[in-house]
């Protein structure tokens, strides 16, 4: 029962910390939190950008100039192989086609036009997520998973773990990879799987802090795309990065609340060493930190239970 309570208890708390956005001025294009407190992690986060992330990261000189810290912007191009990368397309075309047939031409927010979304909760690990956090903040086991086991014998054929789907098991191995990234004490949200039309846009934006923690990132899948990270109160501090597919890459530290980030269809900012970016449908498989509450994970399932 500790596991449904947990999960119907997620479930209202992602109710109550639905995003409200505001407009920050008349005809204004840039969207800010319209409230909460912006979460500070116990120490920064430091992600070591590997040397062949530098032709795809462009460095305004104030940002530089001011003392930024280039690493707040993570990228990590080649991150997953060729097949990794397909295995994970096909499987996120499935999951589209089940929950997020059509796109939407808007977001109630304001921030992205011409999308699809879902998540997905079975790429989690159960002891990654809330439910897992909530387990342990009680002192109860994490119940075993078995998609955490290999979906395939030393035989070739299948192992019979995976229920949920066929290859479940195998990209969450993929997956691993990112949260190792981070450290062990980091509690994840589901993978969400943002699909973006040829035509689509994300608007310049800040994340509610309501939302989410610390980190925000994505693996990039199919087409290339331009991502312009620009400070609120100083559009000249600026980053871009050429996001390619089978890229990997994180916000952090202060780029994650003091930074628009927007991928346009301005042709002026859609391309890359003088060459346009060509538009073409592109997948992010998006990953978030989640938020843990004042009273702690435990205090989740207190919450959930009545009182008669």
């Amino acid at each position: 029962m500790l596991k449904l309570r947990t999960l119907n208890c997620s479930a209202r708390r992602a109710h109550v910390l639905r995003r409200w956005f505001s407009e920050t001025g008349s005809g204004s294009r840039l969207t800010r939190p319209a409230s909460g407190t912006i979460p500070q992690p116990p120490e920064p986060i430091n992600l070591a950008l590997p040397s062949s992330a530098e032709p795809f990261i462009k460095y305004s000189d104030a940002f530089v100039d001011r003392g930024y810290t280039k690493s707040d912007i993570f990228l990590h191009p080649d991150f997953i192989s060729d097949d990794e990368h397909d295995l994970l397309v096909r499987s996120c075309n499935k999951k589209l086609k089940r929950l997020a047939n059509t796109y939407e031409m808007g977001h109630f927010d304001k921030r992205i036009n011409n999308y699809r979304e879902c998540s997905v909760s079975a790429w989690l690990p159960h002891k990654r997520g809330v439910a897992g956090r909530v387990s342990q903040a009680m002192d109860r086991g994490v119940d075993p998973d078995p998609v955490d086991l290999p979906d395939r014998a030393s035989n070739g054929k299948s192992a019979g773990w995976t229920t949920v789907g066929k290859y479940d098991g195998q990209i969450r191995h993929i997956l691993d990879r990112v949260w190792d990234l981070f450290p062990a004490s980091f509690t994840w949200l589901p993978p969400h799987i943002l699909d973006l039309h040829e035509d689509g846009e994300i608007l310049p934006h800040v994340d509610n802090p309501e939302y989410s923690g610390f980190v925000v990132g994505g693996l990039c899948l199919l087409g290339p795309a331009v991502s312009t990270f620009k400070h609120v109160d100083d559009p000249s501090v600026r980053v871009d990065v050429l996001l390619s597919p089978k890229s990997l890459y994180f916000m952090t530290n202060r780029i994650r609340y003091q930074f628009t980030h927007e991928i346009t269809v301005d042709p002026s900012q859609r391309a890359w060493m003088g060459q346009p970016v060509a538009r073409a449908r592109r997948i992010s498989l998006m990953f978030r930190d989640a938020k843990e509450p004042e009273g702690g994970w435990s205090s989740l399932v207190s919450a959930a239970i009545p009182s008669f």
